[in-house]
């Protein structure tokens, strides 16, 4: 179920919008708690993404809030919506970057991460997305502005769904995502970030380049019995090298290391054993499934 929130930040409609949908013309009728919140379920999201995307295109809201999702899927402009090819989807999104059509952008990603669940979305979506969107910048066709447009996007979408979707209890297991000192790349954090609070995680997000020694303090202030750290710099930076044997050496009880990207398998070639409490994490499937794992345990 989806909080009030959560569906203006997927879909870009504002709190006061959904309201007057609801009141005025019926369009959805979220359930309610006993406190009088709404929540949404994911029927309701796809049918408010369809009925955001026309009203986009010029429909009036009057007109179209009573139809159903299979008709307002039929008058959807078929241009706007996910193509069975990945590759040409993936192609939309580059193009509208280049063209500084960052609503564009914001769109399709959404609508990707609308139909695909949260693994096939981070790995078949926004890795090959992120990898072409590089290829451009590196080939010239792609300025640092537009890139740097296009990371904040990204950033927002997956931290708006891991704040917005994913409360914080205090019955759930907390992991800190963050990269060390040295460190710019996040994009494996964030991905990862967006898996763990999928599977029920509290996640705490740190962002980069954060010193060891205060990756270890906010742990455990946050009882965090994981940190998860990304490393794609190959080799890594000197501080890095410093936070990570630090970290290593530093042993906190209760407190284990995952780390990932190829900083961190660089790193990890170097040492002659790796430390109890640290781990190398090879992909990102890798990843999710040792969540899954863990967060069975006892």
């Amino acid at each position: 179920m989806y909080s009030i929130k959560a569906i203006a930040a997927l879909t870009g409609l504002g709190a006061e919008t959904l309201r007057a949908w609801e009141r005025r013309y019926q369009a959805i009728i979220p359930k309610r708690d006993d406190s009088g919140r709404r929540s949404y379920s994911s029927e309701d999201l796809e049918k408010l993404m369809l009925l955001a995307n026309l009203t986009r295109q010029g429909h009036s809201i009057s007109k179209i809030a009573g139809l159903a999702v299979t008709e307002l899927h039929q008058l959807s402009n078929t241009e706007q919506g996910v193509t069975d090819s990945l590759a040409q989807f993936i192609d939309q999104i580059a193009e509208a970057l280049l063209d500084y059509r960052l609503d564009r952008c914001e769109q399709l990603l959404k609508r990707g991460l609308l139909i695909h669940e949260p693994l096939a979305y981070v790995r078949d979506i926004l890795t090959p997305v992120l990898c072409q969107i590089g290829q451009l910048w590196h080939d010239e066709k792609l300025s640092i502005a537009q890139e740097h447009l296009f990371s904040g996007c990204v950033k927002r979408i997956l931290l708006g769904m891991v704040n917005n979707v994913y409360n914080l209890s205090s019955n759930r297991r907390n992991i800190l995502f963050a990269t060390p000192q040295g460190e710019p790349h996040e994009f494996g954090i964030l991905m990862c970030c967006l898996l763990a609070a999928e599977q029920q995680y509290n996640c705490y997000y740190l962002g980069t380049d954060v010193p060891a020694a205060d990756l270890l303090e906010a742990a455990g202030k946050l009882k965090c019995e994981l940190i998860v750290l990304s490393l794609l710099k190959s080799p890594p930076s000197p501080e890095t090298l410093s936070d990570l044997d630090y970290l290593a050496n530093a042993a906190i009880p209760k407190i284990d290391i995952w780390l990932g990207g190829s900083g961190a398998v660089f790193w990890h070639e170097q040492q002659q054993t790796l430390p109890k409490n640290c781990e190398i994490i090879v992909d990102i499937d890798s990843f999710y499934l040792k969540a899954q794992r863990r967060q069975h345990e006892k």
